[in-house]
């Protein structure tokens, strides 16, 4: 099976900070990394999840021809221009590929310049807004050989920003970019590696408009989301639980046959 794993924070096997991840592969047989969100760096580690402005801050150096986010209709503020400071020196900055972070900073584009009461606020916020629009076209989030590259979709929503386009459009176009982009990197891999079967888990796909867009967009893909398991990190324990027994379990039966 497929496995798309979108959150906020988790710690990768490389030791970067993951959260867009897709994997390949099962519980018995084990997991390959096969695609995953562009990296970004994260200033300030786990603080960034309580200012989407420093989550901007990461994503953004990438960004060519930037405009000035400080200035109106942005209004970033000194916490983005510190924040800036820590990536250029690489100072407390980390790597990055959660997909939890890009929204954060999305919405910092939006309008979401303060600091967040609890983490996934703003990504709320991007999410109720993106309900009041009706928005067909996404914008664009493609896949760079094992890549899903976020630049041409955080330009598109800078670009539309700075047009007086609606916010609650560029919220509708954002998430739907986001849901094209990874139906098209599903069907891609899928083809790829032989599988028809797709997980979605991981805090992201608490977004309902995000899951209600995938099974949209991914008809004919057999689809397992969460039920009476959360997607979130209440979900992990029983992962672990699932690799720990598969695990001795195979090594078992494997000397037994020796």
């Amino acid at each position: 099976m497929l496995g798309v794993s979108f959150d906020g924070t988790g710690y990768g096997d490389d030791g970067s900070i993951w959260g867009g991840e897709i994997f390949a592969g099962s519980v018995k047989a084990g997991f390959e990394r096969v695609a995953h969100l562009r990296s970004a760096a994260l200033p300030g580690g786990d603080a960034a999840a309580h200012y989407p402005v420093q989550s901007a801050a990461g994503f953004l150096e990438q960004m060519e021809e930037l405009p000035d986010v400080m200035s109106a209709p942005f209004s970033f503020g000194a916490r983005y221009r510190d924040a800036r400071q820590l990536v250029r020196k690489e100072v407390r900055s980390f790597t990055t590929t959660s997909v939890g972070r890009l929204f954060d900073a999305a919405a910092a584009l939006m309008g979401f310049t303060r600091g967040a009461t609890f983490e996934g606020q703003a990504a709320m916020w991007l999410e109720h807004m993106a309900r009041r629009a009706n928005v067909e076209d996404g914008y664009p989030l493609p896949l760079d050989g094992e890549e899903l590259d976020f630049r041409p979709l955080l330009q598109a929503v800078i670009r539309d920003r700075l047009r007086g386009r609606s916010s609650d459009e560029i919220a509708r176009a954002f998430q739907r970019g986001i849901a094209q982009g990874v139906s098209d990197a599903v069907r891609s891999l899928c083809g790829r590696h032989g599988i028809d079967t797709v997980v979605l888990s991981g805090g992201v796909f608490q977004n309902e408009l995000l899951l209600e867009d995938l099974k949209e967009l991914l008809k004919g893909v057999q689809i397992w989301t969460n039920h009476a398991v959360p997607p979130n990190d209440g979900g992990i324990s029983l992962g672990q639980a699932a690799l720990a027994a598969f695990g001795p379990f195979e090594r078992a039966a494997k000397q037994g046959t020796n």
